[in-house]
């Protein structure tokens, strides 16, 4: 994304409201194998900016995440206990959403596994991402690449968007590229060719994940494809 689309984005999250949450809820929304950023901040003011995982939480007072692979150097000015970090993560769920909040590091792990442990606070901050909720589904569908089809698993289906996961060795969408992905009903045959762009891209629990934002004609198809499936007791599916 160039400058002024990060500008472009900016902006148009800062206009979308922030809620503050209680911190296991908080929590609770980022998915377990999932990127997020921190930054430390040491006693003396110095700044230190990583990208880690989530590992998960006990679900009162504590959560983990790995470890990162840092210099020995790295590790001992800024992987402290009791350090402020500040933490950032997005969350798919529902309609979406920017986790943010600050806590401290409580215990710092290297063996027999690189984990740290840090409080759950009282309070996190959640900005909503997208004005629709996102339903689970149990789809598969095909996206056209370098003259073969590669098969894709949708996590998500909105009128407005979607999320799908393919293997890890498969091949990697720059964001605002522009994707079809294409998902045929299996009793009539009819292909649903849902088109927009690439708005997210990265890699959770050994999977990719792209999230696609739809055009005009991938809304209108996406509606058409909504109306064929029902809810098979968690997650809608095409109808039998």
């Amino acid at each position: 994304m160039n400058v002024n689309g990060n500008a472009l984005r900016e902006r148009l999250l800062a206009k979308r409201s922030e809620e503050s949450v209680p911190g296991i809820r908080g929590i609770c929304m980022i998915n377990h194998g999932s990127s997020i950023t921190i930054s430390i901040k040491t006693p003396l003011g110095r700044l230190f900016q990583c990208e880690t995982t989530f590992i998960g939480s006990n679900g009162t007072d504590y959560f983990i995440l790995a470890l990162p692979d840092v210099s020995p150097h790295d590790l001992d000015d800024y992987f402290c206990e009791g350090y402020w970090v500040s933490i950032k993560a997005i969350s798919d769920r529902g309609e979406g959403a920017i986790v943010r909040f600050k806590t401290q590091m409580d215990n710092i792990i290297q063996k027999p596994e690189r984990m740290i442990t840090l409080r759950i606070p009282q309070m996190i901050g959640l900005t909503q991402l997208r004005s629709e909720a996102r339903y689970e589904v149990k789809l598969q569908g095909h996206v056209s690449i370098s003259n073969r089809l590669l098969l894709v698993e949708f996590k998500d289906l909105s009128s407005k968007g979607c999320c799908f996961v393919y293997g890890a060795n498969g091949p990697s969408f720059d964001t605002d590229n522009k994707i079809t992905i294409v998902v045929k009903h299996p009793v009539t045959g009819q292909n649903y060719r849902l088109t927009g762009v690439v708005r997210s891209a990265q890699k959770m629990s050994g999977l990719n994940n792209c999230g696609v934002l739809f055009d005009n004609d991938g809304q209108d198809i996406t509606k058409q494809l909504l109306a064929q499936l029902i809810f098979d007791g968690s997650r809608l599916s095409f109808k039998a």
